[in-house]
């Protein structure tokens, strides 16, 4: 199965996907250490700039397509609504 997901960056939650992040690494870390990566995560997130024209702009929702950590965001995400909604579809039509 494949599909296509149009503007997944920009429209990626997340406060959403950092509480998925946050549930999966409390069940291979400690709390602190936890802690610790959201927080980072967030830092990174925040700085969520891009340019047009030579004027920067911080987008309000969404990870730039450009920042090293997009890819794995827009994985967690997707992985999530993978297991929790389109594995239970599948499952039922079998």
């Amino acid at each position: 199965m494949t599909y296509d997901i149009k503007d997944l960056y920009i429209n990626t939650p997340i406060e959403e996907t950092l509480m998925i992040t946050k549930s999966l690494l409390l069940k291979h870390n400690d709390a602190q250490v936890t802690k610790q990566i959201i927080t980072l995560l967030e830092v990174i997130l925040q700085q969520n700039y891009c340019s047009l024209e030579n004027i920067l702009y911080q987008p309000k929702k969404g990870v730039s397509m450009g920042s090293p950590v997009s890819n794995t965001i827009a994985e967690i995400f997707l992985q999530y609504i993978e297991d929790t909604y389109l594995k239970q579809l599948l499952d039922k039509k079998t």
